[in-house]
């Protein structure tokens, strides 16, 4: 690529910034308004256990979440990396727990006809009991 420069910023850093930006509002915008969901079971979004209730889930930017308990008013805010619906058929807006033994933790949000998702870091407890069994997948309806 040619180097060419216009006020100390060169053509190629130019056009990689601009990428960069539409690619952020590309993925802000699919997940801009909140997802809500009732979750009947207590739950860890990242290290925070939360209780049974109406949750609303947001993006805040970059990859953090605020999950806010719409009944005791309990947030959490927590990493995530986006996941790809790799299907033909649109996915509907959910959330997607793991579960060992009695704990959940929260592990996906989909976004209703969103091709995708934000995927939660595991936590170090969630890692923890990963080393010992496998996870069961729970789905909880989501909507917005």
């Amino acid at each position: 690529m040619m180097n060419l420069t216009r006020g100390g910023l060169t053509f190629g850093t130019a056009l990689t910034a601009a990428a960069f930006l539409m690619l952020s509002v590309v993925s802000a915008h699919a997940q801009s308004g909140p997802l809500i969901a009732k979750v009947p079971f207590g739950f860890y979004a990242g290290d925070i256990k939360l209780p049974a209730g109406e949750y609303r889930i947001v993006a805040i930017e970059n990859g953090v979440m605020k999950i806010f308990n719409r009944d005791t008013n309990t947030p959490a805010i927590f990493n995530t990396f986006t996941v790809r619906n790799l299907g033909l058929e649109p996915i509907p807006g959910k959330l997607v727990f793991h579960r060992y033994g009695q704990d959940y933790f929260l592990s996906e949000m989909w976004w209703a006809g969103q091709s995708v998702g934000s995927k939660t870091m595991s936590s170090k407890r969630e890692r923890e009991q990963a080393k010992t069994a496998a996870p069961a997948r729970i789905e909880s309806v989501a909507h917005r």
